[in-house]
């Protein structure tokens, strides 16, 4: 084996373990955003609950109010 054929090795190596790395990251990454996502998707329907309730209230505010001003 030549030097320049250990140095195109070592050099293939250096990139698979580069490519590796950053693939791990990439699917670390992406679990952490899932679980991000479930979370934020939780908390938008409890706050589309609470946006419900309150238009509900403000109706039957609404509906009682000509009767207040009697």
């Amino acid at each position: 084996m030549t030097m320049w054929t250990g140095i195109v090795l070592i050099v293939l190596i250096s990139l698979g373990f580069d490519y590796l790395r950053t693939r791990a990251k990439q699917q670390g990454l992406n679990g952490r955003q899932r679980v991000e996502v479930d979370a934020l998707r939780e908390e938008l329907l409890k706050l589309q609950e609470r946006v419900i309730n309150l238009e509900a209230i403000v109706i039957e505010e609404e509906k009682k109010r000509p009767f207040r001003s009697l």
